[in-house]
């Protein structure tokens, strides 16, 4: 099922001219090429290298035992058609069921992803967009704690030094992600806005960018956000309209469910 953005159209031939005289631009891959395999698995990941992408994003959550796994949801409910919650889980639960069948039976082998592992299978081939999830949205809890301090450790023992700033924390918990940076600044940290947030008048400056909707992004945000000297993403460019939308705003960062087809667009070589 092809997007109309995918389509042979001579809708934005303008916008392609100036592509080349843009500054860096970064096409990631959110969660993967989600369309062509399981979200925020490995074979998603791989699908989505296979293309000239500059990153992939991924969300990571904990297990009862505190193992940070990769996974979006805050239960099982689309893997297993359990109500259960990742946290309430231990690994080797995890680690025994499909994770790949809800999507195609041609993955029915896929497995749970560790963050550990996705580290070592990604840290040096690509940026990493790495979204750490909590139910709260401006407080901490100690799970969220416990989290957050298991991500940075296993970062800064498995990701050499010279790949630290191709590492990107985003987190829609304005706590959390100072609390992050507290303990370690080597990395870029993304606040993912929604709601109030999007209209603050300033942000931290320890801030490296500013996430949001594709539909929230606008001339005047991008004011706000180029005189605070932060980056700014955007998610989900799924459509022609959208992506044009973004380069013409000027949003640094890209994310896209559509990693291959959106390369493809902006005539990215393979």
């Amino acid at each position: 099922m092809l997007n109309p953005f995918f389509q042979g159209s001579d809708k934005g031939a303008e916008m392609k001219k100036s592509i080349t005289s843009r500054k860096k631009l970064l096409i990631v891959a959110h969660r993967g090429a989600k369309e062509e395999a399981p979200e925020n698995t490995r074979s998603a990941f791989d699908a989505a290298l296979k293309y000239p992408v500059d990153g992939i994003e991924f969300d990571v959550r904990i297990t009862r035992e505190g193992i940070p796994v990769i996974h979006h949801d805050k239960t099982l409910s689309r893997i297993t058609g359990s109500r259960r919650k990742i946290e309430s889980c231990f690994f080797d639960e995890l680690a025994d069921s499909d994770w790949g069948s809800w999507f195609s039976k041609n993955y029915s082998t896929e497995r749970i992803l560790t963050f550990e592992k996705t580290i070592d299978l990604y840290c040096r081939r690509t940026r990493l967009f790495v979204e750490i999830k909590t139910d709260e949205e401006y407080s901490l809890s100690e799970t969220s704690r416990i989290l957050t301090l298991k991500v940075l450790e296993i970062i800064k023992k498995k990701v050499p030094h010279k790949y630290s700033g191709s590492i990107y924390i985003l987190c829609f918990n304005p706590k959390l992600l100072e609390f992050a940076y507290n303990k370690a600044q080597a990395y870029k940290y993304v606040f993912n806005l929604s709601g109030a947030s999007l209209k603050q008048a300033s942000y931290p400056s320890y801030i490296h960018g500013l996430c949001l909707p594709i539909g929230k992004l606008s001339s005047s945000f991008m004011d706000k956000a180029n005189k605070g000297g932060y980056s700014v993403l955007t998610y989900s460019c799924n459509t022609r309209e959208q992506a044009a939308r973004a380069l013409d705003l000027g949003a640094t960062v890209i994310m896209t469910d559509y990693p291959g087809k959106l390369c493809g667009y902006l005539k990215r070589e393979i």
